[in-house]
């Protein structure tokens, strides 16, 4: 055993640093959602292992910090293992902050709607990032069932879509009303 340079063995033991450095930093999360061994039989040592990691973090300077530390790690890992470390990056996207009057907005019609507002950062990709660039942008979610997102199981509660749905009415109508948002959008 000793004389192993196991590369299964070494990415395990950095996806279990992916998962308590996520766990020790306030708003991070972090998944390696995928993994491949090879050649993948079951009595042969792995000498080729890829792992995918995808970070999150509403800060950019954050994220970044974590994506280093997590680098080190690996390095720290493959010497101490005895196994070769290639990295690279595929995708860095920048964290898009929502426009503060509309999620305000937002927070208001939840609650004329009879829910209490729950801010989160989200950390998957949505249309709202590129909309931003452009024109003010802010999202509503609705919870999901086990937490369950972007997968085919994902779902919602019946009673959650009628109180978005009264949501988003409100939010209609006090942005109707609404002096400040008339005036950031009527702009030419």
């Amino acid at each position: 055993m000793n004389l192993r340079h196991d590369a299964l063995a070494a990415a395990a033991e950095w996806i279990l640093a992916v998962e308590n450095l996520a766990q020790r930093t306030p708003g991070i999360v972090s998944t390696v959602g995928f993994l491949e061994a090879k050649p993948g039989a079951t009595n042969v040592i792995a000498g080729e292992a890829r792992a995918m990691l995808d970070i999150r973090h509403a800060s950019d300077g954050a994220r970044t910090e974590a994506v280093d530390e997590l680098i080190r790690q690996a390095d720290s890992i493959a010497a101490r293992r005895g196994v070769t470390l290639r990295w690279r990056t595929l995708l860095a996207q920048h964290a898009v902050a929502m426009d503060p009057f509309l999620a305000a907005q937002i927070g208001h019609a939840i609650q004329k709607a009879g829910c209490e507002p729950h801010r989160m950062a989200s950390g998957a990709g949505h249309d709202a990032m590129i909309i931003a660039e452009k024109i003010p942008a802010a999202m509503i979610f609705l919870r999901t069932p086990g937490g369950i997102s972007h997968d085919p199981l994902e779902s919602v509660y019946l009673d959650d879509v009628a109180k978005a749905l009264e949501c988003g009415l409100h939010l209609l109508t006090q942005l109707a009303a609404s002096r400040e948002f008339l005036g950031r959008t009527c702009r030419a």
